[in-house]
């Protein structure tokens, strides 16, 4: 088994968000993998990845949730505003998310300047005393 590359994570992660079967196991996606992107690999590679595992539980959450199916508008000025909201909340959440990449970015650099490693930044928060 091959590492997984950026651009392999990136493919997998986008081939999970895009599950149209009902059904989502692991086994499922390495067979997909195979299949879909020609990626040979393991569950254990694949839960080696946050972003893929984050991707399968909120998609198997979104899968588990019955469908709701969007209202179908009579008048297309309800249509319309409505998706003009919605464009406008896509790029306010895509503004939030640039803002703390470039946060996350200044927090590693500045990690890294002052001598602190992943592995220590990794660690987990302790339990306070009660």
């Amino acid at each position: 088994m091959a590492r997984l590359s950026v651009e392999d994570v990136a493919r997998i992660e986008a081939m999970i968000r895009d599950w149209r079967s009902s059904k989502l196991t692991w086994q499922l996606v390495i067979i997909a993998c195979k299949n879909e992107l020609g990626i040979e690999t393991t569950r254990k590679t694949l839960l080696t990845r946050d972003g893929i595992k984050t991707a399968m539980r909120l998609r198997k959450a979104e899968l588990k949730v019955p469908s709701q199916a969007t209202r179908q508008f009579t008048d297309i000025d309800r249509a319309n505003d409505r998706i003009a909201r919605l464009t406008q909340r896509v790029a306010e959440l895509e503004k939030a998310q640039e803002a703390l990449i470039d946060q996350f970015a200044r927090w590693a650099y500045n990690a890294d300047a002052h001598g602190l490693n992943e592995a220590v930044l990794n660690q987990p928060i302790p339990k306070p005393h009660r």
